[in-house]
């Protein structure tokens, strides 16, 4: 892999990686300060703040697993078997993060019946883009599972 590709990408992982733990932080405090004129959704800050938090956890893990992946197109390693359960993570963080989307949609619509069309398209957004991100790691570990069984009958027949 291009050198200087790899160390952009590894330089935006890292602005990444630190916009998430700004955003971890200013989740709740933001959220407090939506939620200051409308007193009757107040009690939602905390879980609601609690579930962001978790989902910004899930992309922080999505991008230690890319960094690390990385590291192992880099070392020329990507078709080990190693490179799986990092794909499998990236799948696992995308899944978990659509299942807090979804939970969170669920109540609000379902339990708490607030929310205008904004909050419902954008975490109708949420829920596909995490869905669709879920379902397409998993094609690739699909693709880069057969790379690495055509890879070592290649090594056993040479």
């Amino acid at each position: 892999m291009n050198e200087t590709l790899a160390m952009l990408l590894r330089l935006t992982l890292f602005a990444l990686g630190l916009g998430t733990l700004l955003a971890q932080g200013l989740t709740p405090v933001l959220a407090g300060e939506l939620s200051a004129p409308y007193p009757e959704v107040a009690h939602l800050v905390v879980p609601y703040s609690v579930a962001a938090i978790l989902a910004i956890v899930c992309v922080q893990v999505a991008l230690v697993a890319v960094w690390r992946l990385l590291s192992m197109v880099s070392g020329d390693q990507i078709f080990d078997v190693a490179s799986l359960k990092w794909v499998d993570t990236i799948t696992a963080s995308a899944a978990v993060a659509t299942v807090l989307s979804a939970a969170v949609w669920v109540h609000l619509a379902l339990v708490e019946q607030v929310g205008g069309p904004g909050v419902v398209l954008g975490l109708t957004a949420c829920v596909l883009v995490g869905t669709a991100l879920a379902l397409l790691m998993v094609v690739m570990r699909g693709l880069l599972s057969a790379a690495i069984a055509d890879r070592r009958e290649l090594a056993e027949v040479i």
